[in-house]
Parts: C-alpha cells; structure tokens; sequence
C-alpha cells in the first residue's frame, strides 16, 4: 500500500553523509530513509511517549521500521560550499576548527513515497507526519504541504549496474530490518544497526566553480 507525504523546503539543507569525518563532510542531496523514520519517532515520542516501542514486538515500531521508502524531485539543487567553525574539545578547553560543510538550497517540493503493509500502518504514520518541520541538521526546515493516495513513479531509483541511467550517485542510510528500538535510541548503550544503499539521484550539473554546484534534475 502506498501513499507519499509532499513537503516544501524553507530553508537550506544539510545532512552529512555517514561515512564524513566531522572536519569534512560532503551532504546527501535529499534526507535518507533513516532521517526521515527518525524525524518521525521524534515526533511519536514527544506526542506519546516511548513506552509503547519498548515493549516486546511493538507493532507501532514495526510500522516505523519496515516502511519502505522512495522518492520523487524535480527542479534545482544548488549546493552550496562552505568553511564554518565548529567547536572542538582538547585538553579540556574548546578551540575553534575549521570544517568543511555543504548546503543545499532545493526550489522546489520533495515527495517522500511510502510503500506499508496495511491501512493501520498508513493511520499510524499518517499521525505524525504532518507534525515534521525539519530533517537532516537542527534548522533545515521543511513545511508539510499534504498527502496523496494515488503517487507517482518514483524518480530516484536504487543503483543497478545493469542499469545506465545518469545521476549522481550516493549512499543513504535505512534503519537494519533487524533493530529494535534499542538500537535506534540515543540514550541507549547498543549500537545503531543501519542498512546501506546506493540510490541514483537524477540530476545534472549544470555549472559549478570552487563555492557552489547546480544541479538540475533531468
């Protein structure tokens, strides 16, 4: 069963990718699927609390967890290279470094398409995502525009190489089909367990010089 959320973005774009050092670190162009299915456990556990996704089998967990993700863009990116100063603790004081960051300034909607296995998946995640106002780093907002029942193909598509369609390759993140929500808790001790996969975003560059890279999608 598949339905997708549309949101606008309000303001620039900044997720680094998982394997960036803190000094340098190069941003995904859109949010990973672990970004977006942990925007929404914010979401369910400032709204409900956490205890239901600690019990054992937690359906509501598994509706979170199982969903599978894709995505449909269009228009421009333009990303956006920076040197900012970031705090660093040595020898007990804070020193300022400099670190390289990218941001992203998207002029259009991203459609996030969600494929569930039931309608009671689809209510329950349906309660939390119009509640999301950002993905990625605290700040870069987005803005809930609304649900559609019936979406589109999706235009960003996992990596074949039997396939030679063009775009920019990158690897995003998915919550492991075989966590628990110990695994997903910051304030847990275990360790994250995280799926890899390689998805083809369909841009081209248009232009670039040593400050920013446009891209825009074919």
């Amino acid at each position: 069963m598949k339905f997708s959320v549309i949101y606008q973005p309000t303001n620039l774009f900044s997720l680094k990718e998982s394997n960036s050092t803190n000094s340098g670190a190069k941003s995904l162009l859109i949010p990973s699927p672990y970004s977006i299915k942990m925007a929404l456990f914010n979401q369910a556990i400032t709204i409900d609390g956490k205890d239901i996704f600690e019990e054992k089998k937690s359906k509501e967990f598994s509706y979170i967890k199982d969903a599978t993700i894709e995505y449909r863009v269009s228009g421009s990116f333009c990303v956006n290279n920076c040197f900012v100063t970031i705090q660093s603790l040595r020898d007990g004081t804070y020193r300022g470094k400099p670190s390289f960051r990218e941001y992203i300034y998207l002029s259009d909607n991203i459609e996030i398409i969600f494929d569930v296995k039931s309608e009671e998946a689809k209510q329950y995640l349906q309660n939390y995502l119009h509640r999301i106002n950002y993905f990625g780093k605290r700040g870069c907002f987005f803005q809930f525009v609304g649900y559609r029942d019936n979406p589109g193909e999706p235009n960003v598509k996992e990596f074949d190489a039997s396939d030679f369609s063009p775009g920019v390759l990158q690897e995003f993140d998915d919550i492991s089909s075989k966590a628990d929500f110990k695994n997903v808790d910051n304030f847990d001790s275990a360790n994250a367990k995280r799926d890899k996969k390689i998805l083809v975003i369909p841009v081209q560059n248009l232009n670039s010089s040593k400050s920013y890279t446009h891209f825009r999608c074919f």
